[in-house]
């Protein structure tokens, strides 16, 4: 045991291991370590410091070691951090010039080309309530539109307050004469109460479209502000608030892309008229098994190896039940398929 302020066995190690191999002129610290009684770990302690300080490197024979004499090792060590000191100037001179590019084509190019003159900020928000709080003042600001880009793939029933507060909101725009839209991703609509709360959001005039995939969270209003919310499931992240039409565009012309590419919710006003039972009457076991696989966002391939049938058959069936539920495409299907609760 080791006094107050004395070295431990494992510090002494190194300079022991290499003592002994220049009085010993040995180039084996195999063979030092079992003179000095080392146990494992503290042979391994020891060639490892020696090695960090370049006072030994590999010899001429397999297993031998060749000792440097410490000023010289210490000579190494100031070329090698000179060249790095080098190396680490020259980035930070590089980062600094693209830092200064940024700004100048942020804050002097950009909105010269565009004719815009509003100046970016950026602002960063922690803490769930002041979060709420951004979140809740933002139903005021928009004039003529408000956009929304939800991530959530399947919220849970804990979300229920912050969903109604959206539905609220919404509703609030709409009526004083903003137009109002809002993806949500395919899985949102996996459960009844979830195909119940986009129903009531597109009854409040709400524009709704559904997409397969929906890389983050992003709120926009109008060109002036685009809130970038905390991630799902990650609620100690913070909210970003992005304002300024300079950069507030670009996430304008992000959002404009994927509602191109998503599909319209499709609620039971946009279902046609199927008799009680008909639709399920006059589907097969096997229609229904496809359809349900379908749901899950399978493809033919894969649906025929789950059948066990060919990919041809899988085709065939896949259309004939698109073409029973009256869809234009495969993701509507899997959605009128669940809006009338056959999967």
């Amino acid at each position: 045991m080791t006094g107050a302020g004395e070295p431990s066995r494992y510090e002494n190690a190194g300079p022991l291991l290499y003592r002994w191999l220049r009085e010993n002129d040995s180039r084996s610290h195999t063979e030092a370590a079992d003179a000095l009684g080392l146990d494992a770990r503290e042979a391994a302690t020891a060639w490892a410091e020696l090695r960090a300080l370049r006072l030994v490197r590999p010899g001429s024979a397999i297993g031998e070691t060749d000792l440097v004499e410490p000023d010289t090792a210490l000579l190494g060590l100031l070329g090698t951090l000179r060249q790095k000191r080098a190396v680490l100037s020259s980035h930070y001179q590089e980062l600094t010039s693209i830092v200064s590019a940024t700004e100048s084509l942020l804050e002097r190019y950009r909105p010269a080309a565009a004719r815009l003159t509003e100046r970016v900020e950026v602002e960063v928000v922690t803490g769930a309530r002041n979060q709420q709080r951004v979140l809740r003042d933002f139903a005021d600001l928009p004039r003529t539109q408000s956009r929304t880009l939800h991530a959530d793939t399947v919220p849970s029933r804990t979300m229920s307050q912050t969903l109604s507060s959206f539905l609220t909101e919404k509703g609030r725009m709409v009526r004083r004469g903003v137009t109002v839209r809002a993806i949500y991703p395919q899985g949102f609509n996996s459960a009844r109460w979830q195909c119940k709360y986009l129903a009531e959001v597109r009854k409040v005039g709400v524009e709704l479209r559904l997409a397969p995939q929906v890389p983050c969270s992003l709120v926009i209003g109008d060109l002036d502000v685009a809130l970038l919310p905390p991630g799902p499931g990650r609620p100690e992240d913070p909210l970003i608030v992005i304002r300024g039409a300079v950069l507030v565009r670009t996430y304008a012309a992000l959002y404009d892309d994927h509602w191109l590419r998503a599909f319209p919710y499709l609620g039971p006003a946009d279902v046609p008229e199927v008799a009680d039972g008909e639709a399920g009457d006059r589907l097969t076991e096997q229609h229904r098994t496809s359809l349900r696989l379908l749901a899950n966002g399978l493809t033919d391939e894969r649906i025929a190896r789950s059948m066990g049938v060919s990919v041809r058959t899988v085709s065939r069936l896949v259309s004939e039940v698109t073409r029973h539920l009256g869809a234009h495409s495969r993701f509507q299907a899997g959605v009128l398929a669940r809006s009338r609760g056959l999967v």
